[in-house]
């Protein structure tokens, strides 16, 4: 009767060991932080030294276009076409968005924009 519960507690080992092995395994292949989302953070703040849109692709990936200036009321409908302009780039590639979020912040608005692949 030892012998059997020795060699049922190896099996179970064994089983163990490799359910482990493999489960992680797996986990390092679909490691990815991006993982079709996209994140355009939207930064209306005149006093912001980095005014504009961030896009934020993942894996430490970002591009920043930057806002004309705020002092020229004139660059109202020019930043709004810039924020356009990164929206519907993403759009074409065939993101769509999935939520935003809003808030005030020094004197200004940022807006948060989630996107996913479609």
């Amino acid at each position: 009767m030892k012998k059997y519960a020795i060699i049922f507690f190896g099996v179970v080992a064994v089983a163990s060991i490799l359910f482990n092995i493999f489960a992680f395994k797996g986990a390092d292949k679909t490691a990815d932080y991006g993982n079709g989302y996209i994140l355009l953070e939207i930064y209306e703040i005149p006093s912001y030294s980095d005014a504009g849109v961030h896009i934020h692709y993942g894996n430490l990936k970002t591009e920043i276009v930057p806002f004309k200036s705020f002092k020229d009321k004139a660059n109202h409908d020019d930043n709004a076409d810039i924020i356009l302009k990164s929206i519907n780039k993403f759009v074409e590639e065939g993101y769509k968005i999935e939520s935003t979020a809003a808030g005030l912040s020094q004197g200004g608005m940022i807006t948060k924009v989630f996107m996913r692949k479609q």
